[in-house]
């Protein structure tokens, strides 16, 4: 994919979230129950990385929990950040730190790279990152803060499967892209919550995340569809 349509793309979600953060975030709740499987995953994992935390849910829910671990949450919205910051004030038991960072940008991870975490959660993430290089490059980016045979587990909307989401598909003359120059799997997706917004989202199949895997050093472990077929869960190993 050209770098400038990667651009463009990428810039279609900053806006997104930009203008949108809290009204995004009043969807996000801590007490979905979704995020039972994700705590599941987690376990007794002492140290936790959430890509594209958000408004901070899952820290929050880690610590409802009693959770006592070292949580790092980063996100390229500042308005996300500093809503997930204002919840930090309200956990007892986990000790977390959140931060800016654009996964797509090289050496994002550099403020946390002396790290070495037991897990990594990327929750509706990699479908915003355009071309399948750059969804490479972020996941080999992953790998390398992970410990050897650590898991990085994600979920991707599977828009194909789940009618609300197919519903939501609109053409992409609303954001002035050709679609000529996308790959197959990209979409459109309208917001109509608080005004009208778009987000650019790629289709993640499980042989898409197989051959991801592959390019970037990790093992698939396991992949299913969940929440009324809303979600692809991916639960990858580090080699």
């Amino acid at each position: 994919m050209d770098e400038q349509i990667v651009r463009q793309l990428i810039d279609i979600n900053k806006k997104f979230y930009s203008e949108f953060a809290s009204a995004f975030s009043e969807t996000r709740s801590s007490a979905q129950t979704r995020l039972d499987r994700i705590v599941a995953y987690i376990g007794d994992a002492g140290k936790i990385l959430d890509v594209g935390c958000g408004n901070g849910r899952l820290a929050e829910r880690l610590d409802r929990e009693g959770k006592r671990a070292r949580y790092v949450g980063v996100d390229a919205s500042p308005q996300m950040i500093t809503i997930a910051r204002a919840r930090q004030m309200r956990l007892h038991h986990l000790t977390a730190d959140f931060f800016v960072a654009d996964i797509t940008q090289p050496h994002w991870s550099a403020p946390i790279a002396h790290e070495t975490f037991d897990i990594a959660i990327a929750l509706a993430v990699l479908h915003h990152i355009p071309s399948f290089d750059l969804r490479a490059r972020v996941l080999h980016d992953l790998r390398a803060l992970l410990a050897p045979g650590a898991r990085l587990v994600l979920t991707n909307w599977a828009f194909d499967r789940n009618e609300r989401q197919r519903k939501r598909i609109v053409a992409w003359s609303h954001v002035g892209v050709d679609e000529r120059a996308l790959e197959p799997g990209d979409a459109l997706l309208v917001w109509q919550r608080g005004g009208v917004g778009y987000r650019y989202c790629h289709l993640i199949t499980p042989d898409e995340m197989q051959r991801l895997a592959e390019h970037s050093g990790f093992q698939v472990v396991k992949q299913y569809y969940a929440d009324a077929d809303l979600n692809l869960y991916s639960v990858l190993r580090s080699a």
